[in-house]
């Protein structure tokens, strides 16, 4: 497992993708807040409990990431997709809390 670990995150390739998915997660959240019904105050209150979410996960994500803290500093492409990683996965717990708040209520 770790060695299948190590191989993804020394891939530059891995990098690329996990930047790209990143920008399209991000744009994807940019493009609800700008969107009609993100202007009202039920879309408003939808962001506001998706970022709330998010935060909460970014607090996680930050503290198993500083656990392998010294596993990643071993590369530097290796420390780069860890915090990509990180980054992703945060906006990724806020599109999909997001989506999940506009089906609730």
């Amino acid at each position: 497992m770790i060695e299948w670990l190590t191989i993804l995150f020394d891939s530059r390739i891995f990098m690329r993708i996990n930047a790209v998915t990143g920008f399209l997660l991000l744009g994807l959240f940019i493009f609800f807040y700008f969107s009609k019904e993100g202007k009202d105050e039920r879309g408003r209150g939808l962001i506001a409990t998706a970022s709330l979410v998010a935060y909460a996960t970014l607090f996680v994500l930050l503290n198993i990431f500083s656990y392998f803290l010294a596993w990643h500093m071993e590369n530097i492409v290796r420390l780069a997709n860890g915090i990509q990683t990180v980054y992703t996965l945060f906006l990724l717990t806020a599109d999909v809390a997001l989506l999940i708040l506009k089906k609730i209520r």
